[in-house]
């Protein structure tokens, strides 16, 4: 099992890494599609108790964690910003907890736990300690990269413009 703040970190490392994003909408997607899927386990287990769904598609790592809601998920999320950025934070979550023993990929087609089996508590402390160095390297690169586009006289106050 992989933490929810974990999925958070790993996605938005994988934005800045591979997108160099300078929109701020592009992190939001990338966090809240990363951390969508883990939404199971807190409505879920209230619905199954009041008898409004049943079965293996409906437990943790079940629907939420089908490339199906993927879909719908990016779909819904590209409204608010770059939509590559959403479905990089949604695959990224649904790819480590298919390493850290499976996800119900295809629900609700078929109930089928597709993955393996790896150690989730070291799985957890790389992908903190990757992620923490990816996004303050990241975050240095863009701070310096922004501050040579500008004149000095405005260096300072333009990254600040495009965050709000």
């Amino acid at each position: 099992m992989v933490a929810d703040g974990v999925h958070v970190l790993v996605a938005l490392a994988l934005v800045l890494s591979i997108f160099r994003s300078e929109r701020p909408e592009a992190y939001l997607v990338a966090a809240l599609a990363a951390a969508f899927p883990d939404i199971d386990s807190y409505i879920f287990p209230t619905l199954v108790d009041l008898g409004v769904v049943h079965g293996a598609v409906w437990t943790h790592r079940g629907m939420t964690h089908s490339l199906f809601v993927g879909v719908v998920v990016v779909l819904a999320l590209s409204y608010f910003g770059p939509w590559r950025a959403a479905a990089v934070g949604f695959l990224s979550h649904v790819t480590l907890d298919f390493v850290t023993g499976g996800v119900l990929l295809v629900a609700p087609v078929t109930a089928v736990r597709y993955g393996v089996s790896a150690g989730w508590l070291l799985l957890n402390m790389v992908a903190s300690v990757v992620s923490v160095a990816v996004l303050l390297v990241g975050s240095r690169y863009l701070w310096v990269e922004t501050s040579l586009d500008r004149s000095s006289s405005d260096a300072a106050t333009g990254v600040f413009e495009r965050f709000g």
